[in-house]
């Protein structure tokens, strides 16, 4: 538990939020997580098989969700990962999503693989981005990110981070995925 609050601490200062200045105890960074970290509880569709999550003690929780893209798309979202937010968010509530990633196989003759959206969105159709960003990862374990506001009050269950993934024939490894309420 003690590596996921130093992942925690590592995402706030990305955000330029000193975990340390805003003077909260570790106990009470755990109460801005909004979603289930855990690789084993992503769920991935697009794919014919289910991936398998591998231990790497190199990665924050020392797990992986092993996920390989077959082909390039037009479409990235064809091939891609959720994590449901389970608890409710309140307009105007800061919001950073972190995604420990590494391309474990990159696209051929490429320095780095393309996920397209790190998203927060509608769980449902019609899939409304309340927003979105992009990332590259490459053979290294880096700490992705996208952040935005709450437009509105949103129910538990109503959200859920996405990441779109099908941009390339290539293989991610997906770590922990943090959901941060930066209100709490």
């Amino acid at each position: 538990m003690k590596s996921l609050f130093v992942a925690i601490a590592c995402c706030l200062s990305v955000v330029g939020l000193p975990a340390r200045a805003q003077g909260q105890q570790q106990s009470d960074v755990a109460k801005q997580i909004l979603n289930t970290p855990a690789p084993e509880s992503f769920a991935v569709y697009g794919l014919a098989t289910k991936p398998a999550v591998v231990k790497d003690k190199s990665v924050q929780g020392g797990r992986a969700l092993r996920v390989a893209i077959p082909a390039a798309s037009d479409q990235p979202w064809t091939v891609g990962l959720t994590s449901s937010v389970n608890q409710p968010i309140k307009k105007g509530d800061k919001l950073v999503i972190a995604v420990w990633v590494r391309a474990s196989t990159l696209p051929e003759g490429a320095a780095s693989a393309r996920i397209a959206g790190i998203q927060l969105g509608l769980s449902k159709e019609p899939y409304t981005p309340v927003f979105k960003g992009e990332a590259e990862a490459t053979g290294e374990w880096k700490m992705v990110h996208a952040s935005g506001v709450a437009d509105r009050d949103y129910a538990a269950g109503a959200l859920n981070i996405s990441l779109q993934l099908a941009t390339a024939k290539q293989v991610f490894d997906i770590g922990p995925i943090l959901l941060l309420d930066l209100n709490k």
